[in-house]
């Protein structure tokens, strides 16, 4: 107990000091805000003629920004307005001209630190292992860019431009260690062409780099020559791809095909097609689990590498394939189907992560629909509606998005995604179907909501209160007399809905305590290491006890 005190006094005297920190801090800023508030007064009076209604304004503006900006994080929200473009048009190769004025330092007078020599001979031992490193290197590039030279004499011989080779650029880095004015003035205009070389621009550029970005197969010196053997190979690949049905030799076409993906995009046609071809093997249940992984893998390869001429990304295309695919086939959950639609839960979500700006143009669209079809069945409030919404087909598609929003919104990454402003419709679309229709015989389609809400509170650290809606499941009517029957064990998975046979068994009967105390011991083991568990789990355990002595109770009457 000493030691659990010590540590508690330690934690609080840890807490007192950051605090009082954090407290300097904000003070410290605020009198940085107001001095400068105070000079721009000053200047004001003395040199500007500014109305009234004008200071008002920027006081106002400045109030409404400190109300609404975080103070520490006043600086980081700054942002430039869409008229502020960055303009290159005056970008001149006489701006660096200046560092002709300037005479290159000499060796003796470079300031030394103070080193020892033992200091100082360590460090030419590694300078010298690390230039003969470099010299490997350069070796082997210079082979690279003797090649491409080869390749792009043609295409360059009306350029007045001089190539940058390794030998060039390592003479510049040599000459600019030793501060050489000039070497600085040639690094800065070659990077200069490799910022510029996507621009449409008649100025001529006095260096040209080859190999600094990876040309589109579409624009290559060949492409006119090998365009329709490539489009012929591509077209044969997607046909023998739609008849395989040996799993071994599926995976190994679509291992060897990968490298393909960023030619199919020279061809949308071909692109398309293929797509369609690996989304309807990704959802082929005959297939294995492994062909149809392979078959997620090459969408994904596909997604993150296919452009077209215009060098725009198929990733939108293959975020919506993925999705409707699943939608669709997530209609009927049997013993056939279910590993292969948990697989896709676990997969399609997981291609959301590779441009999430484009994702949450798309979680928008999709968790928008599922609302308005749930208001729908709110409004009419039938028998027929409520069928409507309490189907695997939504209920699937209500996983899909928690699953993808729990793999873009992991706060352990440090960054803010842009998913993070759809976990909150979705919370409010999962509760309110929770509340749709809470009778006892829709339990199943409940608990699987749940079990969803509670991967998304582990995979975000969002609070969602979950707790009555467990609790639900314990309170059902436990006095009613069990009967034994043969029936197999109730799988939670396979059901929206309780059979009538099973209501009033006493398997059913278990399997609801198991699914309670696994459903709360998940829940509540999201916030085991939050400072706010024990106020989360004081009433929790209050509750449990006083049910568990309320059953004894009633067992001992009976």
């Amino acid at each position: 107990m000493a030691k659990l005190k010590k540590a508690t006094v330690k934690f609080q005297k840890n807490k007192l000091k950051n605090t009082l920190e954090r407290r300097k801090k904000h003070t410290k800023f605020k009198q940085q805000v107001n001095r400068r508030k105070e000079r721009r007064s000053k200047n004001q009076e003395n040199g500007k003629d500014q109305s009234k209604e004008e200071k008002a304004a920027e006081i106002t503006e400045a109030t409404e920004s400190n109300e609404q900006v975080n103070v520490e994080d006043y600086f980081c929200n700054f942002l430039i307005g869409s008229e502020e473009l960055l303009d290159l048009s005056d970008d001149e190769e006489e701006d660096v001209n200046g560092l002709d004025e300037v005479e290159a330092a000499e060796p003796d007078d470079e300031p030394m630190a103070e080193k020892d020599e033992d200091d100082m001979n360590g460090e030419e031992e590694e300078e010298d292992s690390e230039d003969e490193e470099d010299d490997e290197m350069l070796s082997d590039d210079d082979d690279e860019v003797d090649d491409d030279e080869d390749n792009n004499d043609e295409d360059m011989e009306d350029d007045n431009s001089q190539l940058v080779t390794m030998e060039l650029l390592s003479e510049w880095s040599e000459s600019a260690k030793k501060k050489s004015p000039e070497a600085f003035k040639n690094l800065l205009l070659a990077f200069r062409s490799i910022a510029r070389s996507d621009e449409e621009t008649d100025m001529e550029f006095k260096y040209r780099v080859n190999n600094h970005k990876a040309k589109h197969p579409a624009k290559t010196k060949n492409w006119r020559r090998l365009e329709k053997v490539v489009r012929l190979f591509l077209n044969n690949c997607v046909r023998f791809l739609r008849d395989m049905d040996q799993d071994e030799m599926l995976q190994y076409i679509l291992t060897h095909l990968e490298p393909c993906s960023l030619y199919f995009g020279c061809f949308p046609k071909a692109a398309r097609e293929y797509l369609r071809v690996l989304l309807d093997r990704w959802s082929d249940s005959s297939l294995t689990t492994e062909s149809r992984a392979r078959c997620y893998q090459s969408i994904k390869k596909f997604a993150a590498t296919a452009i077209d001429v215009e060098k725009n990304s198929y990733i939108g295309l293959c975020l919506k394939g993925v999705y409707l695919v699943f939608a669709k086939h997530a209609t009927k959950m049997t013993e056939s189907t279910l590993p292969m639609i948990q697989q896709m839960l676990e997969e399609g979500p997981d291609l959301y992560t590779l441009d999430q700006k484009v994702s949450s143009q798309h979680a928008e669209v999709y968790i928008h629909q599922l609302t308005s079809h749930l208001k729908l069945a709110k409004k009419q409030h039938t028998a027929e509606s409520f069928k409507s919404v309490y189907t695997w087909q939504f209920v699937s598609c209500l996983d899909f998005w928690a699953n993808a929003i729990a793999n873009t919104c992991n706060p352990e990454t440090g960054i803010v995604s842009p998913m993070l402003s759809h976990l909150k419709p979705l919370v409010d679309l999962s509760l309110q179907t929770l509340r749709l229709n809470p009778v006892g015989q829709f339990l199943p389609l409940r608990v699987h909501i749940i079990r969803s809400l509670i991967g998304l509170i582990d995979g975000t650290g969002y609070y969602i209160p979950l707790g009555p809606f467990i609790f639900e499941i314990f309170n059902g009517d436990a006095k009613s007399k069990m009967e034994q029957t043969d029936l197999p064990s109730f799988e939670w998975d396979m059901y929206l809905k309780t059979p009538k046979e099973y209501t009033p068994t006493k398997i059913y009967q278990d399997a609801k305590y198991q699914v309670f105390y696994d459903s709360l011991v998940d829940f509540y083991a999201c916030f085991g290491l939050n400072i706010a568990f024990p106020e989360l789990a004081i009433p929790v355990l209050s509750k449990v006890c006083n049910s568990y002595i309320n059953m004894n109770v009633w067992t001992m009457t009976v």
